[in-house]
């Protein structure tokens, strides 16, 4: 008598493997805020939850995320460009130059969410 364990049936193959989720590519920038009221550089008013930036850097209609800026963390769209808005910065709009001024510059850190459409 042969004495062992059953033979092993090979099993199902595993399915494809998929990679974790990666981690969201944040970039370090600059920021300031600004209260200009007017129509920004894409047509729409300014208004909470838009930004300027450099359009090399950031394409007007790009959805953003910025984070580290304490209250101003969140969601914004690309919507306006400046003279002083170049390279690897961001201009909020705020409500008033009071609240532009106390904002001063923050180092945040920028998540793209999506292109300009």
């Amino acid at each position: 008598m042969l004495g062992g364990c059953a033979a092993r049936r090979p099993g199902p193959s595993p399915g494809p493997s998929f990679p974790a989720p990666a981690e969201p590519a944040l970039v370090d920038f600059v920021a300031t805020a600004y209260a200009i009221n007017g129509r920004t550089a894409s047509g729409v008013r300014a208004q909470p939850g838009v930004v300027a930036a450099d359009p090399a850097v950031l394409p007007l209609g790009t959805r953003i995320r910025v984070h580290d800026a304490g209250a101003y963390s969140g969601e914004y769209t690309v919507a306006d460009t400046g003279t002083k808005v170049k390279g690897r910065r961001i201009d909020i709009f705020v409500r008033d130059r009071r609240e532009a001024r106390s904002f001063g510059q923050k180092r945040v850190r920028v998540e793209r969410l999506g292109d300009a459409r």
